[in-house]
């Protein structure tokens, strides 16, 4: 299936782990619903992925698509940068930890496309069962 608008959004700060609570939340659902969506959670990640969003919509509603005929077709939440720091720890040694970063992808497709893909896969389902069917039926 053809994605009709990509955005991302990289190098932010904070763990992939955190922003794919959301971003699962979103995958699927119509722009308008997810905009909503992500508008209520309280979550830092949310805030992200709303405005990774709006800009989606942007971009979509510039290349004449309306807001009512798409859907989060694709979401992503990948490892980004992950900064080297140190920790003070007792006797005078530290210890070091790694701050992670994220890149944040989101793709919208148009939810006419995905109707007729799947009533191709209904129909051919359907010839399937009649050949067996007929196929049955000869042997006996």
């Amino acid at each position: 299936m053809a994605h009709i608008i990509t955005v991302s959004l990289r190098e932010q700060n904070i763990s992939p782990k955190k922003v794919r609570l959301v971003i699962d939340l979103v995958r699927g659902m119509r722009v308008d619903k997810a905009i909503v969506q992500t508008s209520f959670i309280n979550k830092k990640s949310a805030k992200l992925v709303n405005a990774l969003l709006k800009s989606a919509l942007d971009a979509a509603k510039k290349k004449d698509f309306k807001e009512d005929e798409l859907f989060v077709s694709e979401s992503l939440a990948q490892d980004g940068k992950r900064l080297k720091r140190f920790q003070v720890k007792a006797r005078g040694r530290s210890s070091q930890f790694k701050k992670k970063m994220s890149h944040l992808k989101i793709s919208l497709g148009k939810i006419e496309d995905v109707k007729v893909a799947k009533t191709k896969k209904s129909s051919e389902k359907v010839k399937t069962k009649e050949v067996k069917k007929e196929k049955d039926g000869s042997k006996s």
